[in-house]
């Protein structure tokens, strides 16, 4: 009988064993289940990420030679702008010459003399007597002599 206890002793022993290897199979089948799950989402996790990187190394990438582009612009616009600056120094300088001869002009209306025209306007002896001689050639104080002489006598 002992003989009989021990084999059934041995027999629920090994099939105790074979149930709880069956189960810890179950659990570990379960778990790599599992761990083979999380692993495929943090994959998908990855694929996503580098896309996203991918996409945004392409904006950086147009977002660069647009800020190239303007750079060139901005320096066309500097160098049109240093033009335009001397045009309007040199534009300025012719300007205050013409300011002196309108000036001279309204002068030589209002009735200034060729000394009058010298002195406040700086300018030289021959250009005030000419701009005396026009404008009262102009204002019809002084005939204009006719381009041909007749010979009428």
């Amino acid at each position: 009988m002992i003989e009989q206890l021990d084999a059934m002793t041995l027999y629920a022993l090994i099939g105790g064993s074979l149930l709880l290897i069956l189960i810890m199979g179950a659990v570990f089948l379960r778990n790599g289940k599992r761990l083979r799950n999380g692993f495929e989402h943090q994959r998908q996790t990855v694929r996503s990420l580098e896309k996203e990187i991918t996409k945004a190394n392409n904006q950086l990438l147009e977002v660069r030679s647009v800020v190239i582009g303007l750079g060139q612009k901005m320096s066309e616009q500097q160098d049109t702008i240093q033009h335009l600056s001397e045009r309007i120094t040199e534009l300025e300088h012719v300007d205050s010459d013409s300011r002196l001869y309108s000036r001279a002009s309204k002068m030589v209306q209002l009735g200034a003399g060729v000394d009058e025209l010298i002195e406040e306007c700086e300018l030289p002896k021959a250009e005030a007597e000419l701009m005396m001689t026009l404008q009262n050639k102009i204002s019809g104080k002084e005939m204009v002599p006719p381009m041909r002489r007749s010979n009428k006598k």
